[in-house]
């Protein structure tokens, strides 16, 4: 686009989000330090003498060496107090300056050498610097990360009259790139072409780069076709860039011929970066075979897939419901010296393997990420305890492999779920650890946790298998105190101990509570299977005194 050299079509007017409302403007202003007095807070934010010494403090510092001498012995202009009936002229003028501590956060975080540099020329007149000087100030400003004020600066510099040159378009394209403002940044990047100037890779690179992040993927084409017409090469960068903004705008297919046309250029080869991110395009839509087919492809031309192309393959093949095949595939990595998995890698794989219920191979995963130095997450701990606790029912082996994770979850901080610990409790109830299982209650019932019929129905079974009533009646008395209604099978399995150890007014106490909670069981039935098991035994009794020789 065509203009002249004081006058464009890209923005001059600062945004009204530069520094919480402060803008850069440079109207006439005194000699002396000017710069400085630009970076006071305004007035209508200052409410007391303490803030004044504060921001004065700051405007030492910023005249200072970094050794604690001033430099060049400049003395700082007294801080005008401004009279807050002022015009409304002074009001806009007063709100459009830069903030003080913002300017001394930045500037002071500067090595040494530039910042003398920049502090020299703030203390020049507007009327005395140069565009070299406002590069040097865009540079620095850019460098301690203020974009803001780089971008602010550059506007102000144009309407000074000073006119940018190359390498002020350059740093201001990078600027506005930065802090995501990809239209503005390809406006600058045209009316620099437009001035005669030829902009670098880098800056093309990031423009299109820019574009691409926000989805204005043929924006990012024309900013191309332009590098391209201006004899400026692009870098495998800039193709990266390309493929990744057809990636995230699902034109995937595109992505995908644009790939396989740099494998066949002379130019410019695509590196394993390229590859990752046409692999992980088609992995977020499903396509995990066709992203499969794209990884086998880059180890063939001789490229070392990285973690990234690993994780975004593991997500691909978990989203897709087939956690198997990413736990085959980490099992390749752990064997593989050349890029072993990280803490991304297993936890993308151990929560598939939760969330498909194969806790066999989640318990498998679990043990390798222990042994790899890295901590698995709280809710993925809870939940293989919970697997785990379940397997016991059909392996009573895999207990120690559930308090083994159950002590990790508990020494983590973080706190197990109530099922988990009931879940917990049954196990160690079925395993024999009944003590435990006990005391894994009586933990719950102190934390205010509800307990669930199966698990104390499973303690108190145990305890009475054990010949322990009496333990078994103090389980089911704590569970009445704490509101709750035990279920038949539990009230069963007490009554029927005590019947069998003789001790009958314990078991009409508890036959009591029970009918007085409304849960129906026979007592009959447990005296006649006592008094039935007595006979027996009395029998058996009489047979041994029978056969043994007067």
């Amino acid at each position: 686009m065509a203009s002249s050299p004081c006058h464009s079509s890209f923005p001059l007017s600062p945004p009204s989000s530069c520094h919480g409302g402060g803008l850069l403007h440079l109207p006439p202003r005194p000699a002396t330090s000017p710069f400085a007095c630009y970076c006071r807070a305004p007035a209508a934010q200052r409410d007391d003498n303490d803030d004044d010494e504060h921001d004065t403090g700051i405007l030492q510092a910023l005249a200072s060496n970094g050794n604690g001498s001033v430099h060049g012995g400049v003395q700082l202009a007294p801080r005008q107090v401004v009279d807050p009936g002022g015009s409304e002229e002074e009001e806009v003028r007063r709100g459009s300056r830069l903030r003080a501590r913002d300017c001394a956060k930045r500037i002071m975080g500067l090595p040494v050498e530039e910042r003398v540099k920049v502090l020299d020329l703030l203390q020049c007149d507007d009327g005395a610097l140069t565009v070299s000087d406002y590069n040097d100030i865009l540079s620095a400003l850019a460098r301690a990360g203020d974009h803001d004020s780089a971008v602010a600066l550059f506007r102000a510099m144009r309407s000074n009259g000073v006119v940018p040159d190359a390498q002020s378009f350059a740093i201001a394209v990078q600027c506005l790139c930065r802090k995501g403002a990809p239209g503005e940044a390809k406006e600058a990047l045209d009316e620099m072409v437009a001035r005669g100037y030829r902009p670098t890779v880098s800056t093309f690179s990031a423009v299109v780069g820019c574009l691409c992040k926000r989805g204005r993927v043929s924006r990012a084409m024309e900013v191309f076709d332009t590098m391209r017409a201006v004899g400026c090469e692009p870098t495998i960068r800039t193709y990266n860039s390309l493929v990744g903004g057809l990636c995230y705008v699902g034109r995937l297919e595109e992505a995908l011929d644009l790939l396989n046309k740099l494998k066949e250029s002379p130019k410019q080869t695509p590196d394993i970066y390229t590859f990752t991110i046409v692999l992980d395009g088609f992995c977020k839509v499903g396509r995990t075979e066709e992203a499969t087919a794209i990884f086998h492809d880059a180890v063939r031309n001789g490229l070392s897939p990285t973690i990234f192309t690993y994780n975004a393959l593991l997500n691909g093949h978990c989203k897709e419901g087939n956690p198997l095949k990413a736990y085959s595939l980490l099992m390749e990595m752990c064997g593989s010296a050349a890029c072993p998995p990280d803490r991304i890698s297993f936890s993308i794989v151990l929560q598939a393997l939760l969330r498909a219920g194969e806790t066999s191979a989640a318990w498998q995963t679990y043990k390798r990420m222990d042994r790899a130095g890295f901590e698995a997450e709280g809710r993925a701990l809870d939940t293989l305890a919970r697997g785990l606790c379940r397997q016991c029912a059909e392996d009573i082996s895999t207990l120690a492999d559930a308090k083994e994770v159950f002590g990790k979850l508990v020494a983590s901080g973080h706190e197990p779920v109530s099922y988990t610990y009931c879940l917990m409790a049954q196990a160690l109830a079925r395993g024999g650890e009944v003590d435990a299982a006990v005391s894994l209650l009586g933990e719950m019932v102190r934390k205010g946790y509800a307990l669930r019929k199966r698990a104390y129905t499973d303690v108190v079974r145990a305890l009475c298998d054990r010949g322990r009533a009496r333990d078994a009646l103090r389980v089911l008395a704590l569970v009445i105190a704490r509101d709750f209604v035990p279920g038949r099978n539990a009230f069963d399995a007490l009554l029927g101990e005590l019947a069998r150890q003789g001790r009958w007014p314990d078991a009409m106490a508890v036959y009591a509570a029970a009918v007085k909670r409304g849960v129906l069981v026979s007592l009959k039935r447990h005296i006649k299977e006592a008094l039935l098991l007595q006979e027996q035994q009395e029998t058996r009794e009489s047979s041994v005194q029978l056969s043994v020789p007067r």
